[in-house]
């Protein structure tokens, strides 16, 4: 794949656009541009410096999860109609404004073109999850692409939508945060030191609390610039340190030890993990293949190892799925009944997605229950601080002017 300069005109709106296009050879380039309804200027080799260039050009063209989603409804829609795959792939590219869009079709097209099926493309576009590939994959042997593609579309949606209260449940309590260590670090660099600097100068005793302010006025004037630099000394530290997998486990292990964060951060994951499982299941993944892939999709490598643990049970010793469950980790004792009676039902992947429902759910609620307590606690300690802060100042005016 090399990387073109382009500049075109559009032959509609007859304004011209500068950019980078990715081809085969600078032909396709021009063939692509001119399929998008452009006049082509000029197309040249891209000048490019170490490759600095090509690296923003991929950074920018990494498609979100609303991106893949977008793409899978859109070819869902023109497969269904009747489409072959590489039409239906270039013409999401041509017709699509959105640049990360446009790029994720491109490639996955230019690749489709050269005999790779869907899947084999995908998985050379390198921004598709393991899981998903390998149910496309899966579509293709069965001669289901559609249906397959149909429960990707169900379940990203669902992952964008649980995302999506998550952090509509945490802005709130972040921007009170934010506002109020700046507040508070405004007041105590930048207005109490000239007031401290009267009310000394003005002599006689200060009252404790006034002590205590200016004190702490001082000490967060001089710590300032040491604080900032070892809070991003730490964050450093701190992912140079979890590139090591064992001490990742033991910090994703401590994460789960936090008093309610940790129950919420395991059923989250636990969510994720029943969600990609029935998936996979539903689309005829044998279980071992299915829990090893959906074991790379685990973010908190404790759980991700307990996974793993049972997996190993699975093919080695030939147990079902709720008994590798229960002996490789700390899974939830309801959750591993659940299973136990879809494995007996025959309806396992249908148990799984409701164990991954419930699981969102009490989330959900959790983050709820948590904002509610939050945000009343915030304002009363930004309205106990700020008032400490202006008595520690007018206690001692006030009796200065009683004294005058």
């Amino acid at each position: 794949m090399k990387y073109f300069e382009y500049k075109t005109r559009n032959r509609a709106t007859g304004k011209i656009f500068k950019g980078i296009i990715t081809s085969d050879d600078i032909e396709g380039a021009e063939d692509t541009l001119k399929r998008r309804g452009e006049d082509i200027i000029e197309v040249y080799d891209l000048k490019d410096f170490l490759g600095i260039r090509q690296r923003i050009y991929n950074i920018s063209l990494k498609p979100g999860k609303k991106v893949k989603l977008e793409f899978f409804t859109m070819l869902k829609f023109m497969l269904e109609s009747g489409m072959s795959l590489h039409e239906s792939l270039v013409a999401i590219r041509d017709s699509s404004i959105n640049k990360s869009l446009r790029g994720l079709a491109g490639k996955t097209a230019d690749e489709v073109r050269k005999g790779a099926s869907l899947s084999a493309a995908m998985k050379k576009s390198g921004y598709f999850e393991n899981s998903v590939i390998m149910q496309v994959s899966a579509g293709e042997e069965s001669g289901s692409v559609t249906d397959t593609i149909s429960r990707i579309i169900i379940r990203m949606q669902r992952e964008i939508e649980f995302k999506s209260k998550i952090k509509s449940a945490m802005i709130y309590p972040i921007v009170i945060c934010v506002v109020m260590v700046i507040v508070l670090w405004v007041m105590l660099t930048v207005v109490i030191p000239p007031l401290a600097e009267t009310l000394v100068s003005m002599g006689g005793n200060l009252p404790l609390i006034t002590k205590i302010v200016i004190g702490a006025s001082r000490a967060m004037r001089i710590c300032t610039p040491y604080i900032l630099v070892l809070s991003v000394l730490s964050v450093i530290g701190y992912k140079a340190a979890v590139k090591n997998t064992e001490i990742r486990i033991k910090a994703d292990t401590y994460k789960l030890k936090i008093p309610i964060v940790g129950s919420m951060l395991q059923k989250t994951e636990l969510s994720r993990f029943c969600s990609n499982l029935s998936a996979m299941q539903k689309s005829g993944i044998t279980l071992v293949t299915s829990l090893k892939t959906v074991m790379t999709a685990i973010k908190n490598q404790r759980i991700a190892q307990d996974v793993q643990k049972a997996c190993r049970l699975v093919e080695i010793s030939g147990m079902n799925l709720s008994a590798a469950l229960m002996k490789s980790g700390n899974f939830p004792a309801l959750m591993l009944q659940l299973v136990e009676v879809g494995i007996n039902s025959g309806q396992i992947c249908d148990v799984l997605d409701r164990i991954s429902e419930q699981f969102e759910s009490e989330v959900d609620t959790g983050l709820k229950r948590i904002t509610s307590i939050i945000e009343p606690s915030l304002i009363v300690v930004v309205g106990v601080m700020a008032g400490i802060i202006v008595a520690s100042i007018f206690i001692p005016m006030m009796e200065m002017s009683d004294f005058i």
